[in-house]
């Protein structure tokens, strides 16, 4: 999208607002409605990557009673909601939770494409805004197609209030800001800390909050051995430590202790601790403090990716003692953070998950259930394999990261015959459901009678990054690439263990309620917005979810 039609599409939901503030008389008293004092003054959007519904589930009579999520469900608002899409990702996911709509309007179809230079290329990477303090890597929000709440709240503000990403993963923490928040920053091993990208830095200078937060909290003292906090708890709910299936990350072996300084990169491993979620969050205090966000009557919104969950369920698995583990430092240390949060007085949290997960295929095998993984290399020789024998011998395809698989520009001259061929003959090949032409997402999303062709039609932007669309059969997945193929679990698929995730609200401006039914998760950026009184992003046209005070931004 030209950033001239970006710019018109913030521009118009800024006018409209404007226009129904002036339009109605006596707008300024609606008071009544949504008093003042119940307005909140910052609203923070936490997001538990990889925290699907029946994860939650499971975990939350395990929290204990005083925790925030305990104390969320208790006395806030709770819902179930589910991503309308078939591509339940990282960066899918965090950027329809703020802009509230699906990936064939934002344009967010995957956390990485083909690249015919690259190879695997990371969507967030432009080639062109380096981060600050690494070495040959990028990010910007180049890729968004659609305006984000943080950039209607500062265009709706002109500029008066602020907006900050955090998040250890690049992609969370600018997918979830936009173009105009003042910073996303994340966490970078050679940078040694939570930097950002000349996108938000074009000085290449960090903002001094972040710099100073840096020299505060250095990392390299936080590489501690990880130990389990009470083992005991953990064998009584979880069976033994070193479940099946479990992954061997930079050296380490796949059962407690973990020791940062004894893997083969500590300052990578130190992203997979629940040391980098602890860190994260004081960073999120430092930010609040630094930037008197919430102090005045402007607005203000803090996003807070925690990646700990999703890197801890991908190796281990979110049945590990690991992920228990984890989940339970992360409880402890968002506690800390939202009693700090309430001592401020108007603010509102919104705590939710960007997707679920599949259970372990060890565990799904021996309950009785198909599961598994597909490996990259094996998917595209499959194509391949199958296109030499509907077109005869050549060189047809040029690459597959999910979900996408890549044609060579021979494919493409005979695209028809190949994707017809591809269509017919993938789901031949084990854990592989359903194949799509990648350009039929329009006619895909007119398919109400097909949900699963529905829902990738919801996942195909125009002119997506990639030829055909591969779906896996339920409980299969793509393998991770940095573990052995029988190791680690995914997500990534249209179904509802992938789709469906909570959401908990609690503070300023939220009343208590729960839905009984599932909702849409394109509904939280509309519920940011409402509760930042800001106009929702275009094309944002679902409701707030119920529980937020008035239901709306005028």
């Amino acid at each position: 999208m030209a950033m001239a039609t970006w710019t018109r599409l913030v521009g118009i939901g800024a006018l409209v607002l404007m226009c129904i503030r002036c339009a109605q008389p006596g707008a300024s008293e609606r008071g009544a409605q949504t008093a003042p004092s119940e307005r909140p003054t910052l609203v923070v959007l936490i997001v538990l990557d990889q925290f699907g519904e029946w994860v939650f589930e499971k975990y939350l009579p395990l929290l204990p009673e005083d925790s925030a999520i305990r104390r969320a469900h208790r006395t806030g608002a709770t819902h179930i909601v589910e991503f309308p899409f078939a591509a339940t990702a990282t960066a899918p996911g965090h950027t329809t939770l703020v802009t509230g709509v699906t990936p064939a309007i934002h344009g967010v179809v995957a956390n990485e494409v083909y690249d015919p230079v690259l190879g695997t290329r990371k969507l967030v990477d432009d080639r062109k805004h380096a981060v600050l303090g690494g070495s040959d890597r990028y990010a910007a929000p180049i890729a968004i197609r659609s305006p984000t709440v943080a950039d209607m709240l500062h265009v709706s503000t002109a500029g008066a209030a602020k907006a900050v990403a955090l998040s250890i993963k690049a992609r969370s923490a600018v997918f979830s800001a936009g173009r105009e928040a003042n910073v996303a920053a994340f966490y970078d091993r050679e940078a040694q800390g939570l930097t950002t990208s000349t996108f938000y830095a074009p000085d290449g200078v960090l903002p001094e909050w972040l710099d100073t937060f840096n020299q505060d909290h250095p990392v390299e003292a936080l590489l501690t051995v990880w130990r389990p906090g009470n083992p005991d708890w953990l064998a009584r709910h979880f069976g033994a430590d070193g479940k099946p299936g479990a992954g061997h990350l930079m050296g380490w072996d796949n059962r407690f202790p973990y020791d940062p300084k004894k893997s083969s990169v500590p300052l990578e491993a130190f992203a997979f601790m629940p040391q980098s979620t602890e860190y994260l969050l004081e960073a999120a205090l430092a930010a609040i403090d630094r930037l008197r966000m919430g102090e005045d009557e402007v607005p203000d919104f803090l996003a807070i990716s925690v990646s700990g969950t999703d890197l801890v369920g991908h190796i281990w698995g979110p049945e590990s003692w690991e992920y228990a583990d984890n989940l339970l430092r992360t409880d402890r240390a968002l506690t800390k953070l939202a009693d700090q949060l309430e001592r401020r007085g108007r603010v509102a949290v919104v705590l939710t998950a960007d997707h679920g997960v599949a259970p372990m295929p060890q565990r799904s095998v021996a309950e009785g259930r198909s599961s598994g993984r597909l490996v990259q290399a094996d998917v595209v020789l499959a194509a391949e394999a199958a296109a030499d024998v509907a077109l005869g011998d050549g060189d047809w395809i040029a690459g597959y990261v999910q979900p996408l698989i890549t044609y060579t520009e021979q494919g493409k001259d005979r695209r028809r015959e190949l994707t017809a061929a591809l269509i017919e003959t993938m789901p031949q090949l084990e854990g592989v459901h359903r194949a799509f032409d990648a350009l039929d997402g329009a006619a895909l999303r007119a398919r109400p009678d097909d949900p699963i062709a529905n829902l990738v039609g919801a996942s195909l932007p125009e002119n997506p990054p990639g030829d055909l669309y591969l779906v896996s059969d339920p409980y299969w997945f793509d393998a991770l690439k940095d573990l052995a193929p029988d190791e680690g679990t995914s997500h990534g698929t249209p179904w509802e263990y992938d789709r469906r995730v909570p959401v908990l609200m609690w503070g300023a401006g939220i009343e208590r309620a729960q839905s009984d039914e599932t909702l849409d998760a394109r509904s939280v950026a509309v519920t940011l917005a409402a509760l930042l009184g800001v106009p929702p992003p275009p094309k944002a046209t679902v409701a707030p979810l119920p529980g937020v005070h008035g239901h709306s931004w005028q």
